[in-house]
């Protein structure tokens, strides 16, 4: 089916688009619809991830030994990050198809976008307005967040939790483009505003009932 039957189905039950972008425009958009809010918040929130993790360098240089214990432990985080990072994009990416097919979506597909490091979940042809999308955005940042949080909290080599605590910043960087994506539906709020994904041709749509 092409993007023009897919829309007619929709213009004729009495939506219209008012916003659209094709999946390989998806960061270009985001930053040009980012709300200064939003962009304070994840760069506050890096900013202090970042610092936490300064800290903990610095007390893993002074509990080490050597330089040889240092950057052998360095090396340990570093091998931790890449596995924990590698399961993590699938994590994420299966707590949305969990939430979408909880909330009614039948064809729910996992996807990536090579050039821009893009991986996604997505309902084909499935209709969800600000609070529907709010439950499926925010889903893999508050479960996955609390999960690396706790694991903070448990006893572990210093080196274990500077592994996490950069996995934590990962993360969050991660899921930056699903907070942004949310900032901009919730423009909406108050109208019959939807988002619906139309995955064969690649293209998202902001739809209003008229």
């Amino acid at each position: 089916m092409d993007k023009e039957t897919f829309l007619s189905f929709y213009e004729k039950a009495g939506y219209r688009v008012i916003d659209s972008f094709t999946y390989s425009d998806i960061k270009l958009f985001l930053m040009r619809n980012l709300p200064k809010t939003t962009f304070r918040a994840i760069y506050i929130g890096v900013l202090l991830l970042v610092l936490f993790g300064v800290g903990f360098m610095i007390a893993l240089w002074q509990e080490s030994q050597s330089a040889s214990q240092f950057f052998l432990e360095i090396g340990a985080s570093l091998v931790w990050v890449v596995v924990g990072y590698a399961l993590m994009i699938p994590l994420h990416e299966f707590i949305h198809w969990l939430v979408y097919r909880s909330e009614g979506a039948a064809d729910v597909r996992f996807g990536a976008i090579w050039r821009s490091f893009v991986f996604f979940a997505a309902a084909h042809n499935f209709l969800a307005d600000y609070k529907t999308f709010k439950r499926i955005a925010l889903a893999p940042f508050r479960f996955l967040s609390g999960l690396l949080i706790v694991l903070l909290l448990f006893p572990m080599p210093l080196w274990g939790k500077i592994a996490v605590a950069v996995l934590l910043l990962l993360h969050l960087l991660s899921c930056s483009g699903d907070l942004m994506m949310l900032a901009y539906m919730s423009r909406y709020k108050g109208r019959e505003v939807y988002t619906v994904d139309d995955i064969d041709n690649r293209y998202t749509y902001f739809l209003e009932k008229k």
